[in-house]
């Protein structure tokens, strides 16, 4: 028998949203049925399951951030948002930073499609970000017929393909031999594929780059580097992108209308601005100060901004002082 005095370390834990869904459901809830799942753990990742219905299955993977999250209450990426449009969802969740390069993952995966279990739905997504987006796209063909939703991801990390890519040093010390090494060779049987990514950012714009077929849509989130969700999060169009893509009906033209949003958060300008004081381009930096307040609604941007161009040029001295000095 347990000694009561011994603290139990979950007290007070809050189970997570997927799983409270399901428990507290009762029968017919808002003319929808109690979901139904699953939940498998395995060393380097878990599965979690949630079925809500047969029209869409989102089928998500974390990003690099959420892997040494230890809390209950985490639950599959973006899965709050697919439970308000009651899609089913199948999250994976990374418990470490190995780029889903796993064969245990690839073989449980492939047990799913071996059983029909993504055949059960109309329409299946895969979606993820950095880490996560690579995922979506690398294991896509798993449900030939499906859209991908990547936010700024790697095509492959394997050394021989992208010799150009110096970020991510954990991802690039993985085995990228084997199955499902080279994302960009893999999304062929998709219907849609929408990249969504920094064009301005480098290493991103090449890794789209390597994409290719009259299914790759691209979706230019300019200006805010690897941070390509947070940024539609805050600028108040995540669920709108997300939904579009979902149903098939985004498209570039699109988007850009929608990005219009950026107009009013202070990070697109700080980030304008940045990009004008790295390529040396005093007088555009100027300019975007200027027209800041009246273009985003903010009047106390151009002080903000100011005090930003103020430290880049005293730190521009202070290395041109340092280069001269004997």
């Amino acid at each position: 028998m347990a000694d009561d005095k011994t603290p139990d370390p979950y007290a007070g834990k809050m189970a997570p949203k997927w799983l409270a869904e399901m428990r507290q459901g009762r029968g017919q809830r808002g003319g929808h049925k109690r979901p139904t799942g699953f939940y498998v753990n395995y060393q380097k990742f878990a599965a979690v399951h949630v079925a809500r219905g047969s029209d869409v299955l989102v089928v998500s993977f974390d990003n690099l951030s959420a892997v040494n999250d230890p809390s209950l209450e985490r639950g599959a990426w973006g899965d709050k948002f697919y439970a308000e449009k009651q899609w089913s969802s199948l999250g994976i969740l990374a418990f470490s930073a190995n780029w889903y390069r796993d064969d245990v993952l690839f073989d449980y995966l492939e047990s799913l499609r071996d059983q029909g279990f993504f055949q059960r739905f109309q329409k299946v997504v895969f979606t993820g970000t950095s880490m996560g987006g690579y995922a979506a796209c690398a294991f896509s063909g798993l449900a030939p017929g499906a859209t991908v939703l990547a936010y700024s991801p790697q095509s492959t990390l394997k050394k021989d393909l992208v010799p150009w890519e110096t970020r991510f040093n954990r991802g690039r010390k993985q085995d990228w031999s084997g199955r499902y090494s080279d994302a960009a060779a893999l999304t062929g049987a998709a219907e849609k594929v929408y990249l969504c990514y920094d064009p301005y950012m480098q290493g991103d714009k090449a890794h789209a780059d390597r994409f290719s077929g009259d299914n790759i849509i691209h979706l230019h989130s300019n200006y805010v580097g690897h941070k390509t969700v947070v940024f539609l999060r805050r600028a108040g169009i995540l669920k709108q992108v997300t939904n579009m893509c979902v149903t098939g009906e985004m498209t570039a033209h699109i988007f850009n209308h929608l990005y219009r949003a950026r107009r009013k958060l202070p990070w697109y300008y700080m980030a304008l601005l940045d990009m004008a004081m790295r390529r040396g381009h005093m007088g555009l930096a100027r300019r975007i100060i200027h027209r800041s307040a009246e273009a985003s609604g903010n009047a106390h941007l151009p002080k903000a901004l100011n005090r930003r161009l103020a430290l880049f040029l005293e730190s521009r001295e202070k290395e041109k002082a340092n280069d001269t000095a004997p």
